[in-house]
């Protein structure tokens, strides 16, 4: 399906209750996560994971009852399939993956070798391996590995060799695609020419209120009473009171959930970018699941870069032809300004003509007067405006100009270009 559809939420409720999830999802061109999103937000209870196979095996289930509500916000749900504006090589990619997948997701241990020297893990993570190894945890016992040719993890000490294992097959996968893995320092990045997509492995982290230890309440105690006697001993202060502002203990506590996350970072593109450890799913299960989506998201941002470049070519191509089109015009008038001045002498000739023919010859051969100095110059002008509207002359005139020239350097072939829109 394709465009967008309506549905009251009893629709939709039926829908997702005749058909698994993610067939539902496929058919409006939705990924599955989108859907149950969807069906969240408008209060639609859907199955429960394992639904579709019990009810398959004759075993028994029960089906959410659909509720009515009176909020009218949740009443009508329009859905527009993102998947359908995909370009057809990123649904062919989606439709392989598809063909490809199991329903059951391999164990990780199936997946990742057990540890390996830092010599022997993937070239591309080698340096990210060593530095984690050697790192020493903070007081919250994460480990980085960031910087110049490393690849911008950071997770709880605990799981190092599990993210690093991770990270080796990672790279070795990635060759097999021709898309070399390559470390950014903060992130890590693979590209195909110039399209490139960066991406990170973290651990999911909260924060929580710190709840001191005995020790701690004493320590800020003692802390306390010093700054105190320090206030009522202005003069006692000096070198070494700085720490009396510090607390002794700190505000939160930053905890590491041991859940690996890989992220694509960047805009969206309508397509998964987040891959998450789950209640029943890993990174490293999910690991085909992402190297698909890498390959989709390659394949949209290049699609998106073609038309963004046939988009400026388009301007640049209509750029050109306006300016052809205004060169065009401006010759027009020059042209025209240069005829109408051809006209203009031709008028000016028959006049001067017309009345140096009418004046009468001179009878007194005296000193000439500014009068037959008036005659002369008009004599003169005469013999110039006649040489200057000689063909002869005029072609030549024309070709210095360039106002007529045998091969057209200002033709468009397309014709005039459209007008460039105006907004008030």
């Amino acid at each position: 399906m394709s465009g967008s559809q309506s549905f009251t939420r009893r629709q939709l409720y039926e829908l997702v209750w005749s058909k698994p999830m993610v067939t539902v999802a496929t058919e409006l061109g939705l990924s599955d996560v989108a859907l149950a999103k969807i069906c969240s937000r408008h209060r639609i209870p859907t199955p429960p994971r394992g639904y579709w196979a019990k009810l398959q095996a004759g075993k028994k289930t029960k089906q959410a009852p659909f509720t009515e509500t009176e909020d009218p916000t949740v009443a009508l749900i329009t859905i527009t399939g993102s998947l359908n504006n995909l370009p057809d090589s990123t649904r062919a990619i989606l439709e392989a993956a598809k063909a490809r997948r199991h329903e059951a997701r391999a164990p990780a241990a199936d997946l990742l070798s057990a540890a390996k020297p830092n010599a022997d893990v993937h070239q591309s993570v080698r340096s990210t391996a060593k530095a984690l190894r050697k790192a020493k945890p903070d007081s919250n016992g994460a480990v980085r590995a960031l910087g110049d040719g490393l690849c911008g993890v950071e997770v709880s000490a605990a799981n190092v060799e599990r993210v690093v294992a991770f990270l080796d097959h990672l790279g070795l996968e990635l060759d097999k695609r021709s898309t070399p893995l390559h470390p950014a320092g903060e992130s890590m990045r693979v590209s195909i020419g110039p399209d490139s997509i960066t991406f990170t492995v973290k651990e999911n982290k909260r924060r929580e209120k710190h709840i001191p230890t005995a020790e701690e309440l004493v320590a800020e105690d003692r802390r306390q009473k010093k700054l105190q006697r320090r206030w009522d001993s202005p003069g006692s202060w000096g070198a070494g009171s700085d720490n009396l502002f510090e607390r002794a203990y700190p505000e939160f506590d930053v905890i590491y959930s041991g859940e690996l996350v890989f992220q694509v970072e960047g805009y969206g593109e309508g397509v998964r970018r987040r891959w998450a450890d789950g209640k029943t799913q890993t990174v490293e299960g999910l690991l085909d699941d992402i190297l698909v989506g890498l390959d989709v998201i390659l394949s949209v941002r290049k699609a998106e870069r073609e038309a963004r470049e046939e988009r400026q070519r388009q301007w640049d191509n209509l750029t050109k032809r306006r300016e052809l089109a205004r060169r065009r015009s401006k010759r027009e008038e020059n042209r025209s300004a240069y005829l109408n001045e051809i006209l203009g002498m031709e008028v000016e000739i028959d006049r001067l003509r017309h009345w140096l023919d009418a004046i009468p010859a001179r009878s007194n051969m005296g000193p000439p007067n500014d009068f037959d100095r008036l005659i002369d110059w008009a004599r003169a002008r005469l013999s110039d405006l006649e040489a200057t509207i000689d063909p002869t002359h005029i072609d030549q005139d024309l070709r210095d100009k360039k106002l007529f020239p045998p091969e057209d350097d200002l033709h468009d072939p397309e014709g005039d270009p459209p007008g460039e829109a105006r907004f008030w």
